[in-house]
């Protein structure tokens, strides 16, 4: 059976999540190193009103199947913006509500921190993430970059 949205929830990196979230960021950045992540994970959680830090998605049985993780910038033409880099979804069936959840988050992260862009890297095939961003009427405007890589 294929999960809603509504039965994932997303919460902010927390210093007890680092180890247990370093599996899904090096599924998003193959190169990441346990100390390189351990070190950029505990600087985003060493403040709650921090203006860089991780999405978590988790299924109703508790597991991980999601990280977004975002820095705020300002652009000289756009005011912030909250830059995501990457989206990782780890689903057996379908992530497509993984992406959905966390897109909705990154979306509520953005106006939370008074951004007026949600500007999104994606790579080719990510599909889920691309009708998200687009097919969602909001008063944060979504930027998609397509990835090269």
């Amino acid at each position: 059976m294929k999960p809603s949205p509504a039965t994932i929830s997303v919460a902010r990196l927390t210093s007890a999540d680092i180890d247990e979230a370093f599996c899904l960021a090096r599924l998003a950045f193959s190169d990441l190193t346990p100390g390189r992540w351990r070190r950029t994970a505990r600087r985003w959680t060493a403040s709650a009103h921090s203006t860089s830090g991780a999405l978590l998605a988790r299924d109703g049985a508790g597991r991980l199947v999601g990280i977004a993780p975002f820095v705020v910038r300002t652009d000289l033409c756009q005011g912030k913006t909250l830059w995501v880099e990457r989206v990782a979804a780890f689903a057996l069936i379908d992530s497509e509500p993984v992406v959905i959840a966390l897109t909705d988050s990154l979306r509520a992260t953005a106006r939370a921190l008074d951004c007026q862009r949600l500007k999104v890297e994606t790579g080719a095939a990510d599909d889920a993430l691309r009708r998200a961003l687009t097919h969602t009427p909001d008063s944060v405007r979504s930027t998609l970059i397509q990835s090269t890589v």
